[in-house]
């Protein structure tokens, strides 16, 4: 009797291990297949989104390499805690191909662009794996996050985030309940650089603002940050400005020309520093609160924006001192 317990329990346990080795069959946002042996454990990025996707799911510890322009970055920084990545380079200033190989990582986060499609096939020739990830908007960044717990083992993590996400666009939804179209903003969307440059429809920045029901008055103009004249901009006539936020004052200088006296006096929605809420990321919803709520704030005077999204941050990241708005949180 003992005997055959003891056999079953160890047909038991094989089955188990036969289970959790099975490979991890992947689809990245290009179509391209590919098969990970195992959860992935050493992991380089190579743009400042997969950073952002990666620290959400609780990957410091797996971070190999690290790309992007986020190594000086406060918020990054605390997530990474003592862990030192390596820098591998940058979408802007090039990527290391050799630095990423000597890493010996068993999974690469590849920008889906050019650039990203032939440095994914050349790693494929190498025989590292790479995803190639495109989250250019709310639901492709629900998308990436699925992806990339699937590889790394860290799907638990992954529903709490997208539960919290949901609870925040349930919180948008019903304050913009009864909105019709008409009464729906025109906004005008500022690159940090230049007033003139704008999200085009194509972009994360678009949506960003239809979501938190605001009407993108560049629709329509195609590329990527799309140049337009001052002339084109009056004839909008965009009720507000939402405003991506740095160091830089020539969007400041670029409104006090006469031409712009008009533009100017436009109430302005300014992204907070550091939120990365400018760009597609796992805290997308928490960009989108942000900006309704500060559109329209007679529909959401009923909610505590800073306590809603603090409590984002401690879901998503394990620490509500690190909302952007984390001041006036009273954060320590």
């Amino acid at each position: 009797m003992l005997s055959r317990l003891f056999s079953a329990v160890v047909i038991l346990l094989c089955s188990l291990s036969s289970v959790s080795a099975s490979p991890i069959h992947l689809v990245d946002q290009q179509g391209r297949e590919v098969v990970l042996q195992q959860p992935a454990k050493r992991i380089v990025t190579t743009f400042t989104p997969a950073n952002l996707f990666s620290l959400s799911l609780g990957l410091a510890d797996k971070l190999v390499g690290i790309g992007g322009s986020t190594k000086h970055s406060p918020f990054i920084n605390k997530l990474l805690a003592h862990r030192d990545p390596l820098v591998i380079g940058s979408r802007s200033a090039g990527t290391s191909l050799e630095t990423i190989v000597a890493l010996k990582p068993d999974l690469v986060l590849v920008f889906g662009k050019k650039d990203g499609y032939r440095l994914a096939d050349r790693l494929t020739s190498l025989g590292i794996a790479s995803l190639v990830i495109q989250p250019e908007s709310i639901e492709d960044a629900k998308a990436v996050l699925e992806l990339l717990a699937k590889a790394t083992g860290t799907q638990d993590k992954a529903d709490k985030i997208a539960a919290e996400n949901q609870r925040l666009a349930k919180i948008i939804q019903t304050g913009l309940s009864g909105l019709n179209d008409e009464q729906r903003l025109r906004g005008y969307y500022a690159n940090s650089s230049d007033l003139y440059r704008t999200a085009s429809e194509q972009m994360f920045q678009h949506q960003l603002m239809a979501v938190a029901g605001v009407n993108n008055v560049a629709t329509g103009v195609p590329g990527f940050y799309p140049k337009v004249n001052a002339e084109q901009l009056l004839l909008w006539q965009p009720q507000l400005l939402v405003r991506e936020s740095n160091d830089s004052t020539k969007v400041d200088e670029q409104l006090e020309k006469s031409l712009m006296t008009q533009i100017a006096k436009l109430p302005q929605i300014h992204l907070p520093k550091g939120s990365f809420w400018d760009m597609p990321s796992p805290m997308a919803m928490a960009g989108a609160l942000y900006i309704a709520a500060n559109a329209y704030p007679e529909r959401f005077n009923n909610i505590d924006l800073d306590a809603e999204i603090a409590h984002y941050y401690q879901v998503a990241f394990g620490d509500a001192c690190l909302s952007p708005l984390h001041e006036i949180s009273r954060c320590q």
